[in-house]
């Protein structure tokens, strides 16, 4: 079950532009992470990580392999100061439809509702 938050559902389905950073775990046990692009999946519940030739990737093969991901979304809000904003997600991965599908069980986030 997710633990989601309305303020990180409300972030999700904003479809802000942003990257995403996706962590998985190769076969020797080490991190690889890479960026891509994103979308939310409201009906779903997931996460869905898009990018050129997925299916064929390393990430697509550890997620195959272990059957799960974390992923960072994440930047600075525009203006004076430093205000970074956040959102941490992890759980159960398939690759699928040409895509990574995270359908995330843990969340953790910050900055979502500053004004940007």
């Amino acid at each position: 079950m997710t633990t989601i938050t309305a303020a990180e559902r409300r972030f999700l389905r904003s479809g802000v532009r942003s990257l995403a950073r996706i962590a998985t775990v190769d076969e020797d046990g080490l991190p690889h992470v890479v960026p891509g692009g994103w979308s939310w999946d409201d009906g779903a519940g997931e996460l869905v990580l898009g990018g050129r030739d997925v299916p064929t990737t390393a990430r697509a093969g550890h997620v195959r392999r272990s059957g799960v991901a974390a992923v960072s979304i994440d930047g600075v809000h525009d203006g004076p100061g430093w205000s970074p904003w956040a959102l941490l997600l992890r759980g159960p991965a398939v690759v699928a439809d040409g895509a990574i599908r995270v359908r995330p069980d843990w969340s953790r986030s910050w900055g979502l509702d500053q004004p940007g």
